[in-house]
């Protein structure tokens, strides 16, 4: 099963900007997830249509699972 941490922050603009990370690490904490967010907040590393990004609004791990059909 493939696994996804999605983050999302909020722009200047008040627009929703997200971030994904494929295959986290299992024993990821919230509390580290919630330092890098922080930290990606705090020294506006990161450049948005929506202007600098001045809040941390969500983060979820996405679980996915693929089931191939035979079609043929």
């Amino acid at each position: 099963m493939a696994k996804t941490l999605q983050m999302s922050f909020i722009t200047a603009a008040g627009s929703k900007v997200s971030m994904n990370v494929p295959n986290p690490k299992d024993s990821i904490t919230e509390e580290e997830v919630k330092t890098f967010m922080n930290l990606v907040k705090d020294k506006n590393i990161v450049e948005t249509k929506g202007g600098d990004i001045i809040a941390i609004d969500s983060a979820k791990i996405v679980e996915t699972s693929t089931t191939s059909l035979n079609v043929l």
